[in-house]
C-alpha cells in the first residue's frame, strides 16, 4: 500500500484531506465571526439605566467648553439639532452623544433646554470610544 492512500473512501478521496480541508473552513468561520462582532455597533458595551448632567449641546459646537454661549449660538444650535445633527450633554469629562430620536420627537424641550444644564436618565453604552445615551427623559438640572 502506498502510504496516505490507504484511507480512501468511496469516491476516491482521502480522509485525511477531507478533515483538513473542514477543519480549515471551520477556522476561517469562526476568524470572520470574531472581526464581526469586535466591529459591529452591536458589540457596544451596555451599562444599566444612568444619569447623565451636564450642558445640553449641539455635538459640534461641544468645543466651546465651558463659556456661556450666546443667544445667536443657541439659535444655531437649535437648527443644526432640528436638522438632524447630533445633540451631546457635555461633561466635565466630555461629551455624552445622545442616540435615538428625542430631539426630533420633543423639538419644544429641545429649544428650551438647549444651552442649559440638563439631567438625562437613559441606558448608557460605549461605542468606538464614544459615550452614548438613549435617553428615557431629560429635565432641566436643579
Amino acid at each position: 500500500m502506498t502510504p496516505g492512500l490507504d484511507t480512501l473512501d468511496n469516491d476516491g478521496e482521502n480522509e485525511d484531506m477531507k478533515t483538513s480541508t473542514a477543519l480549515a473552513f471551520a477556522g476561517i468561520c469562526a476568524l470572520t465571526l470574531v472581526v464581526w462582532t469586535s466591529t459591529s455597533p452591536a458589540s457596544a458595551t451596555v451599562a444599566a439605566e444612568e444619569t447623565i448632567t451636564g450642558r445640553l449641546v449641539e455635538s459640534g459646537c461641544a468645543a466651546m467648553g465651558s463659556a456661556e454661549p450666546s443667544d445667536e449660538h443657541v439659535a444655531c444650535m437649535v437648527r443644526c439639532a432640528k436638522d438632524g445633527d447630533p445633540i451631546g450633554i457635555l461633561t466635565d469629562e466630555g461629551i455624552v452623544t445622545i442616540t435615538g430620536d428625542w430631539a426630533a420627537t420633543h423639538p419644544e424641550d429641545l429649544t428650551r433646554m438647549m444651552a442649559k444644564q440638563v439631567r438625562a436618565t437613559g441606558q448608557t453604552s460605549q461605542a468606538g470610544g464614544a459615550t452614548l445615551l438613549h435617553v428615557s427623559t431629560i429635565e432641566l438640572a436643579p
